[in-house]
C-alpha cells in the first residue's frame, strides 16, 4: 500500500512527519513477531478517579522512546476492556520505539474484538527530552499537539472516530509498558531496564458550551494526590508487564512511571 507523506512542521527546532500506517497494534500482535521476556516485569500506569466530557490537557513530560517500549499519555473510557457489546473509547500520545524519535497519536473505536485505529506516526527529535503535550477534544474535533505546534487535527466532519467520541466521558490515563507485538514497537532488550517516563505537570481545562476552555486544576506533583489519581496493579492481553504501584512515585516534584525488571529497584 502506497503511503501518503504529510509535511506538518519543518524547523531547525520542531519538526513532524505524519504517515498513515497500514496496519495496526492488534493486527501486528496477532500476526507479527513476539518480545518475549522469560522474566517478571513491571511496568506502572497512573489513572483518573474521575471522567470527563471534552476539554483540553496539557502536560510536560519526558517520555520514555526504547524499542518495545510505549510510553504515554490518553484518554479512556474505563469500561472499554469488558467486552459484552460495550464501545471502546481511547485518544492516544505514545511514544513507541520502533524507531528513534518515533510520536504516535491514535483513536481507538470500535469494540473489544475490531478495535478502529486511526494510527499516525511523527517524527520527533525532542522525544528524549522534557516536552509539552496538549490534547484538546470537543464535539467537533480532536487536536494533537506539541510545543504548541499541531501535529494532527482531526474533526467531526471527516472523522467517523471523532463523532464516536462524543457523549462517553473518559478518564485521562499516562502508563508505561512493554508490548508484545515487536512489529510495532520493535524488539525489546531487557538490558535497557530500569527506564523512567517523567512527568513534570498537569493542567485540565473544562470547555465551556460557548466553545472556550476554563482551567479547572494544575497539578505539579510536589506529592501524590489520592483524591485525584489511583496507581494500576493490574495487567492485559499483548503487555508483558504488570503494573505495579511501587512504579508510580513522585521524586523532586515529578511523577516518575518506571519500567523495571523482577528484581530491580526504581531509582
Amino acid at each position: 500500500m502506497k503511503k501518503t507523506c504529510l509535511l506538518v512542521v519543518l524547523s531547525s527546532a520542531l519538526c513532524f512527519n505524519a504517515l498513515a500506517e497500514p496496519a495496526n497494534q492488534d493486527t501486528l500482535a496477532q500476526t507479527g513477531s513476539l518480545n518475549l521476556s522469560d522474566k517478571a516485569l513491571f511496568g506502572a500506569e497512573v489513572f483518573s478517579l474521575d471522567k470527563v466530557l471534552y476539554g483540553k490537557f496539557v502536560t510536560r513530560m519526558k517520555l520514555v522512546s526504547a524499542p518495545g517500549v510505549v510510553s504515554s499519555f490518553f484518554t479512556y473510557d474505563d469500561e472499554s476492556w469488558q467486552g459484552e457489546g460495550r464501545p471502546w473509547r481511547e485518544i492516544d500520545f505514545e511514544v513507541i520505539g520502533k524507531h528513534p524519535e518515533q510520536l504516535q497519536t491514535n483513536m481507538i473505536t470500535g469494540k473489544l474484538n475490531k478495535r478502529i485505529h486511526s494510527e499516525k506516526i511523527h517524527k520527533l527529535p525532542q522525544v528524549n527530552e522534557f516536552v509539552e503535550y496538549t490534547l484538546i477534544w470537543t464535539p467537533n474535533e480532536i487536536i494533537w499537539q506539541v510545543n504548541g505546534e499541531t501535529v494532527r487535527h482531526d474533526t467531526a466532519e471527516s472523522s467517523k472516530q471523532v463523532r464516536d467520541m462524543r457523549n462517553t466521558p473518559q478518564s485521562y490515563r499516562s502508563n508505561i509498558w512493554i508490548s508484545a507485538a515487536a512489529d510495532w514497537v520493535g524488539k525489546f532488550n531487557p538490558q535497557s531496564l530500569p527506564l523512567h517516563q517523567k512527568i513534570d505537570w498537569m493542567e485540565y481545562y473544562e470547555y465551556k458550551d460557548n466553545g472556550e476552555f476554563s482551567l479547572a486544576w494544575r497539578d505539579d506533583f510536589n506529592s501524590f494526590d489520592e483524591k485525584r489519581w489511583g496507581k494500576g496493579d493490574w495487567g492485559f492481553e499483548s503487555n508483558l508487564v504488570t503494573f505495579s504501584p511501587k512504579n508510580a512515585k513522585i521524586v523532586d516534584g515529578k511523577l516518575v512511571l518506571s519500567l523495571t525488571a523482577e528484581d530491580a529497584s526504581t531509582k
